[in-house]
């Protein structure tokens, strides 16, 4: 149930379905956050390692502005009235979990953070247009320019240390 105004809605199905994507994007922020932190641990380069702890501080407040309208009853404010129109805009694909194995290069992970970025970027636009409400457009337009930034500072990253190698 979303909490709007201090009270709890019953939420339908379709809003349940959302509220259930949004869920799914704060645990992908906080899994990024964690990612990020371990790959600034890991970074050969203190440059590097300064832009990953960046970005990984910049998820938590990802994840933190999702909580937020879901809080503040973002899921009542899409303009899908059905399931099969939720369906068709197969926002889940956006989410899906990437995995990276123990062997991973800096190339695989780079390449991998890149795609995750790319795909947080393209969620957030998608919600941004299904969203009536101004205040939580502009949220998820913001989200969507900062997973833009960030995936270009990550492309800058693999052009500058991994692609010279090449």
């Amino acid at each position: 149930m979303c909490a709007h105004s201090g009270r709890e809605l019953t939420l339908t199905t379709v809003q349940q379905s959302f509220e259930k994507l949004i869920s799914l994007a704060i645990q992908r922020e906080e899994e990024a956050y964690e990612f990020y932190t371990k790959a600034a641990n890991n970074a050969e380069l203190p440059s590097s390692a300064k832009l990953l702890k960046e970005l990984a501080r910049q998820e938590v407040g990802h994840k933190e502005k999702l909580e937020e309208a879901l809080g503040g009853g973002v899921c009542e404010t899409f303009t899908c009235t059905t399931i099969d129109e939720f369906d068709r805009y197969d926002l889940s694909k956006y989410l899906l979990d990437i995995p990276l194995e123990p062997s991973s290069t800096s190339q695989d992970i780079l390449i991998v953070a890149i795609k995750r970025e790319e795909n947080a970027r393209d969620f957030y636009k998608a919600l941004s247009k299904l969203t009536e409400d101004a205040s939580n457009r502009t949220v998820f337009e913001t989200l969507a320019k900062e997973e833009q930034i960030h995936k270009e500072r990550l492309e800058s990253i693999y052009d500058q240390h991994i692609q010279p190698w090449m």
